[in-house]
């Protein structure tokens, strides 16, 4: 908000305006009680209380005409500079005794205030914008008041000390420094330059009463000027109470203008004014007005009770809640107001205030000097006035204190972030459709809407009698799901009434942490409703809290402390937009949710820290080889290797690991992200040529690996020497000899006995979530590989996203053995592991099926996550027996299609269902996932969360949108077309490669969109079907054939139970193309051409060749090399690639 232009010197002007007005008055009022005149008994008095407050009464019409016709910066800068002349006619009546001419200054001053007013908080509401009205208008606030004591405080030191003359020109000063904030406002106030003086109407006062009748029908509008002139009639009767009654704790012995009591209370308004502001950081919190008056009330009744000058505490906790009540009814009344014709509101505000505090001034003199009334009965009456206010706040708002009392309490275990709340209008009807993920939604929401909320919700969750009087008070609408006609109608009678009603059109809480289909029929609800408003919301943060319906085990581990929740509202959506479309509006809506609460997330270094003060010696990392790490012992060796890599790699941003998933392997890269490095874990798969030039894109120049792993693959052939003798290579052999035993002793009770925070801040290098954590390259299934950059924000984004469907416990173990250089291997199966606590197990080598399997077993793996080519050589392998697999709960798989018969294969053997998944490199990597099927609390409804065939729902999130590959425009449910995904985990490009990188991210609306290449569809509860790559297309004589389609229905063939194969698209002279199959098996080229013929492929698909290999070329991340395989086919074919 500082940064807004003119913020200074608009905040500037109204502290010197402020300040020379309450010095002028301060100042004739000491110059009065000198010439032996009384506050209650003298004429002079009375005049001077008339001459600053009829001004703004009699010339409300020209007021607010002169700030609706004219630009409001222009109205400030005319009247600080006319009010040079009637302070100067006051300084000459200061200096030569005058008192009419003393009154005269004063009556023209506040004439040009009266005009001035509405000007300037017209221009602020204009300056600062509705985003920030609540700060700008507690900033307002707080300037005011500073100025006021600022001025009396100034004023009774130079009085104590009969500086006359310094105080006239300290007041010339002020004014001219006035004049020059004014001459500096820039130039956007709002005015109709048309406007015409209604003379016949003024005279009559005619204008003015239909000004006033047509504010006052404003609800909002009419509460906030009431409340406002309660306020300042507060502010006061404290003023003309507590200088007569408490002034005996002065600050100065004579002329008492300050003391300690309005001291107290001044520092209390400023902490009110404050803390307001933050409550109100969102939206404007009206449910502070309850609070601040019930809170006065109750404070000026004990006040006189308490010693002076331990009251000045009492009067700082008066102000303190006089501070959270005005702050809320002045924005709110600035809010209520329009641009063109602001000045007539803020200018009969004024007329209300003044006229209020006249009428209790007059209302005082007479009952102290007629019925002697002594001033402390006054006193008491003000806490009358204050009980009046606070019965009239529970009666006129009674929602908005429910919600701030429920903010309150759950603010205490919960940190709130709202966006897009500006897009609920303060009035009017307006239905809200979004996810249900709790059983405190409803809190959740009223607690982030500005308004008072209608939930339609079923009460039969909520037995608890405290709960259900609090849903009677907040007239929740009871939903029967078997019945639901009733509550509709009454939802639109409340819409008809001009109420905010609420749906959770889904019917019941998540039970995966994914939204289900929107199954309540709404439609009836929204038809004919004049002004009506369809916005979504979502909410995030709950799922896994004690008021979810998670697992106990996920509850357990995802802990309440300290939980972040996000909430965001939409824009309006067209009334006739059907549930699929309002659910993707929603699933759209939760990449703002999520981003939001993500951007409040720790880097992954720093989260993992705070993972092991929490595990401690509880197991991390399990290994083949019995080095099983806990994890202090896991913190403790990054920790020590931090040092020396930091060391070894002075001045060298990316780091090239070059090691299998493995305890060393997981060292390393932490060590790496301890020091603030990016980490580029080398394809060890590649030839040393690829890994190369991978390398010299990275920029890497030293490379961490071991000894005993290279010599693995010079044994496979590798000539690794044509890679290492290139660059600085490290064995950490040698490094873990090099570390001195008492560097380990030292780490590890750093690790055991000092706080996360502190290890943080002494031995981590901070960066930002932008920053870059690793480079991942991808497979080069499509070309030469590309250097995809994934930050810190990617990689806690999708470890969260993953952990709330793939519902993690404690006593859950990951396998690991997907390689550190594969996305999936990197980010779920170590990262997510370590961040949130999981142990996983860890191997080496995923082709070795008895090495897997004797892991799972040994460890009691319950979640596999791999791909579908190493879950069929696992399940085919004979040494693989279903008792090794017997802790294993479910299983994710990706990178490729899984075949049914690999499904059947894990089905009858391991009686296990193989969740498919889907993501890239470039979305950190999952995107979306199929998950359980859950049985819903009415114990008949299954909500499918699993559909074969599908790679699944998007990740909370995440937004799968399918487009025309040409125009970008969305398609419709079931149209194929290419796929996009949105989220706060799309990478933030490709390394060094702007091109390709523009090439393949979409921004629509403000959000980054990843353009995949694949072809899919979704259906109406968003799952998506992958069709095929663009890429993987043949074109036969203008027809275009999808290759995963020729794969897919050959591999439904059980024929080809026994046989590996992909299907490639090869030159032909006279199709154009001609489809090849590559295949691996016993089968002869002869035999799998006949069994071809069996499979029922249409003629257009069957393959025109096949082509037998020993092997079929896979590459690391267990995807088929696809372009090596069309390469070896037309070798054999003959084709030249020209």
């Amino acid at each position: 908000m500082k940064k807004v232009e003119g913020f200074f010197s608009f905040f500037g002007l109204a502290f010197t305006q402020v300040a020379v007005s309450t010095a002028i008055i301060a100042y004739t009022e000491l110059v009065l009680s000198r010439m032996g005149y009384t506050a209650t008994g003298s004429w002079q008095f009375y005049v001077l209380h008339l001459l600053f407050l009829l001004p703004c009464v009699l010339l409300l019409t020209p007021a607010g005409f002169m700030s609706d016709k004219h630009p409001k910066e222009r109205v400030l800068l005319w009247t600080t500079v006319l009010s040079v002349l009637p302070l100067g006619l006051f300084g000459v009546g200061v200096y030569h005794s005058c008192l009419p001419m003393m009154f005269a200054g004063v009556g023209l001053f506040f004439v040009l205030q009266a005009f001035q007013s509405p000007a300037k908080n017209g221009y602020m509401k204009e300056l600062i914008g509705v985003r920030f009205l609540a700060s700008g208008s507690g900033t307002l606030m707080i300037v005011t008041f500073c100025a006021m004591f600022f001025a009396g405080v100034s004023l009774a030191f130079a009085v104590r000390e009969n500086l006359v003359e310094p105080v006239l020109y300290s007041l010339g000063a002020l004014q001219v420094l006035g004049v020059i904030f004014a001459i500096r406002l820039p130039s956007i106030g709002a005015y109709d330059e048309t406007l015409k003086f209604p003379w016949k109407q003024f005279l009559t006062f005619k204008y003015a009463r239909r000004k006033m009748a047509k504010a006052w029908k404003n609800r909002a509008l009419r509460q906030s000027i009431v409340g406002q002139a309660i306020f300042w009639v507060m502010i006061f009767l404290m003023v003309f109470v507590i200088q007569d009654q408490f002034s005996s704790g002065s600050l100065f012995t004579q002329d008492a203008l300050a003391n300690y009591a309005i001291f107290g209370t001044g520092i209390g308004l400023v902490a009110g004014f404050w803390f307001a502001m933050r409550m109100s950081r969102n939206f404007i919190e009206r449910g502070l007005i309850p609070m601040g008056t019930a809170g006065a009330s109750v404070l000026i009744f004990l006040i006189p009770f308490i010693p002076r000058p331990y009251n000045a505490i009492a009067f700082a906790l008066l102000g303190f809640c006089g501070g959270i009540f005005a702050l809320p009814m002045f924005a709110t009344m600035l809010y209520n107001t329009k641009p063109r014709s602001a000045g007539h509101v803020l200018s009969l505000s004024n007329v209300v205030q003044n006229l209020s505090i006249l009428v209790f001034d007059i209302l005082a003199i007479v009952a102290i000097r007629y019925f002697a009334v002594d001033r402390m009965s006054l006193f008491f009456i003000l806490g009358i006035v204050c009980l009046v206010g606070t019965v009239w706040a529970l009666w006129a708002m009674p929602q908005t204190l429910l919600r701030q009392l429920l903010r309150s309490v759950l603010s205490m275990h919960y940190r709130f972030l709202v966006t897009g709340v500006q897009n609920i209008p303060w009035e009017g009807p307006v239905l809200l459709v979004g996810n249900h993920i709790s059983y405190i939604d409803w809190a959740i929401i009223q607690m982030a809407s500005p308004r008072p909320m209608r939930f339609v919700i079923t009460r039969r969750p909520f037995e608890k009698w405290y709960v259900k009087l609090l849903l009677s008070q907040m007239e929740t609408i009871d939903l029967d799901i078997s019945n639901p006609a009733p509550a509709m109608e009454e939802a639109k009678k409340a819409l008809l009434r001009g109420e905010a009603v609420v749906m959770f059109p889904e019917n019941a809480m998540t039970s995966t942490g994914n939204m289900s289909r929107f199954r309540l029929d709404y439609s009836s609800v929204v038809k004919d409703v004049p002004r009506l408003k369809l916005l979504p919301f979502y909410v995030q943060g709950l799922w896994g809290s004690r008021y979810s319906m998670a697992d106990a085990g996920f509850k357990d581990m995802v802990h309440s402390g300290g939980r972040i929740i996000s909430v965001a509202f939409g824009n309006e959506l067209p009334l006739d937009s059907n549930p699929m479309m309002v659910k993707r509006a929603v699933q759209e809506l939760s990449i703002t949710a999520w981003t939001s609460y993500i951007r409040k997330l720790r880097p992954v270094a720093s989260a993992w820290i705070r993972t092991v003060k929490r595990i401690g010696s509880g197991p991390s990392v399990y290994s083949p080889d019995g080095n099983h790490l806990s994890a202090n012992a896991l913190a403790t060796a990054a920790l020590s290797f931090a040092g020396m890599i930091e060391k070894l790699t002075k001045g060298e941003k990316q780091v090239g690991v070059l090691i299998p998933p493995s305890g060393p392997g997981i060292i390393v890269n932490m060590a790496c992200l301890i020091k603030g490095k990016t980490v580029y874990n080398l394809n060890y798969t590649n030839t040393p040529e690829t890994m190369d030039y991978c390398c010299g894109v990275a920029e890497v120049k030293t490379i961490i690996t071991a000894r005993v792993f290279v010599e693995k693959l010079k044994q496979k052939g590798l000539p690794m020497e044509k890679l290492l003798d290139k660059y600085k290579v490290y064995y950490m052999e040698d490094l873990k000899g090099q570390l001195h035993k008492s560097t380990l002793v030292k780490n590890f009770l750093r690790v055991m006995l000092l706080p996360a925070w502190y290890l943080e801040l002494r031995f981590f290098k901070k960066v930002s979530l932008d920053d870059v954590a690793t480079i991942i390259f991808s497979s080069g299934s499509e070309g030469r590989p590309k250097g995809v950059e994934l930050t810190h924000l990617n990689l806690i984004g999708n470890i969260k996203q993953c952990e709330s469907v793939l519902l993690p416990t404690a006593e859950d173990v990951f396998l690991g053995s997907l390689p550190l250089f594969h996305a999936f291997g990197f980010s779920i199966t170590t990262m997510l592991c370590l961040v949130e606590g999981v142990p996983v197990a860890t191997c080496p080598d995923p082709t070795d099926a008895r090495l897997v399997s004797r892991m799972c077993a040994q460890f009691k793996v319950s979640i596999m996550v791999a791909t579908g080519t190493f879950l069929r050589m696992w399940g085919l392998n004979r040494a693989v027996h279903p008792l090794m697999f017997s802790h294993v709960r479910s299983i994710y798989a990706g990178a490729e299609k899984i075949r049914e018969d690999v499904r059947q294969l894990y089905r009858t053997k391991f009686k296990l269902e193989i969740f498919e998944g889907f993501g890239c490199t470039e979305t950190t990597p999952v995107a979306a996932v199929n998950t359980k099927d859950v049985l819903m609390d009415d114990y008949k409804t299954v909500i499918e969360g699993n559909k074969p065939g599908t790679v699944g729902a998007p990740l909370p999130g995440t937004q799968i949108r399918i487009v025309d590959p040409d125009t970008m425009e969305e398609l419709a449910v079931g149209e194929d077309g290419l796929i996009l995904i949105g989220g706060a985990q799309i990478m933030k490009g490709y390394l060094k490669d702007p091109e390709r990188t523009a090439q393949a991210i979409a921004v629509i609306n403000g959000k980054r969109w990843y353009k995949t290449g694949d072809k899919g569809h979704v259906d109406e509860d968003g799952y998506l079907t992958i069709v095929d790559r663009y890429s993987r297309f043949a074109k036969l004589g203008g027809e275009m054939v999808s290759l995963g389609s020729v794969d897919f229905k050959i591999s439904e063939c059980s024929l080809f139970d026994e046989i590996d194969h992909f299907a490639v698209a090869v030159p032909d002279g006279s199709k154009g193309e001609k489809i090849v199959l590559v295949y691996a098996g016993d089968k002869s080229e002869d035999e799998v051409k006949d069994m071809l013929k069996q499979v029922g492929l249409p003629p257009l698909m069957l393959p025109g060749a096949v082509v037998k290999v020993d092997v079929l070329p896979k590459l690391g991340s267990g995807k088929s090399d696809v372009q090596t395989g069309k390469r070896i086919a037309m070798e054999r074919l003959g084709i030249s690639a020209n």
